[in-house]
């Protein structure tokens, strides 16, 4: 099942030019081009997997400790 993302769009102006980017609603960051911004969410889950997977050892060295 695939989600959809709410695509809030933006313009980017550089040298005479416009770029129709995609604004990330987690870090506020342009992303050129659009198609991209499904990679970059990407990240931002794989990094609180990371984290969440870090703060588990974290609990369990804690709870030893006790």
């Amino acid at each position: 099942m695939e989600t959809t993302i709410p695509l809030e769009l933006s313009d980017i102006q550089y040298e005479d030019a416009t770029y129709h980017a995609a604004v990330c609603h987690r870090c506020g960051t342009k992303i050129y081009p659009a198609e991209h911004l499904e990679p970059h969410l990407d990240r931002h889950q794989l990094k609180d997997l990371y984290l969440e997977g870090e703060l588990k050892k974290l609990q369990f060295a804690m709870a030893r400790m006790r």
